[in-house]
């Protein structure tokens, strides 16, 4: 995804409902993991699963090796990304439902160039993780635009969006993540943090 141009909010089109993905520990933590890997680049990779009615089920996400990274923009060939997604089905039942790419330093929307690379390529599914710096401790919640938000210790600030992309009717829709794995890990946090903590003071 390169970034050029913004775009207002305004531009997407309505947040779809009907829809949400579901993303899985294994999937959340492979892409946070890339996007802090490369900071301050892009990072950008394939999101794995299957394709329900109600909802995108995201079981693993995979980081392209083979991506040109920049400080604004990522690429890989299309060549590669077709044969990363029939490699898969020789492998498991899942298959390449989508894409992730990350913004370092923001901006947490989609730029103008964004779109119109989605439109283009995009076989479903996107998942926007936007990572800032940040010396602030935060637990992970949902937000009311339908992305969830929260910070890596006190290095990361990220916020993931997710949206549907219809070629079709060539629109794009915010849609609602949902996450069960983030109350474990603010639990989990809380423990190490918190109570663990206080016990070696």
């Amino acid at each position: 995804m390169v970034l050029k141009k913004k775009f207002k909010l305004g531009d997407l089109d309505a947040p779809k409902f009907e829809r949400n993905a579901t993303i899985t520990e294994q999937a959340f933590v492979g892409m946070i993991v890339s996007a802090i890997e490369v900071f301050k680049k892009e990072s950008y990779g394939a999101l794995i699963g299957e394709v329900h009615r109600k909802h995108f089920l995201v079981t693993d996400s995979y980081t392209y090796q083979t991506a040109k990274r920049d400080y604004m923009s990522v690429s890989v060939l299309r060549t590669r990304q077709l044969r990363v997604s029939r490699s898969l089905g020789l492998f498991t039942n899942s298959k390449v439902i989508g894409d992730f790419h990350s913004h370092p330093g923001g901006p947490n929307f989609l730029s103008e160039w964004d779109k119109k690379d989605l439109l283009k390529l995009c076989q479903g599914l996107t998942v926007l993780v936007s990572i800032f710096e940040s010396d602030k401790e935060r637990k992970w919640e949902f937000n009311t635009d339908l992305s969830i938000s929260g910070s890596i210790s006190k290095r990361y600030f990220i916020k993931m969006s997710a949206f549907e992309v219809d070629r079709e009717k060539q629109k794009i829709y915010p849609i609602k993540i949902v996450c069960p794995y983030l109350r474990k890990f603010n639990k989990n946090r809380l423990y190490v943090h918190g109570i663990y903590k206080s016990q070696l003071i």
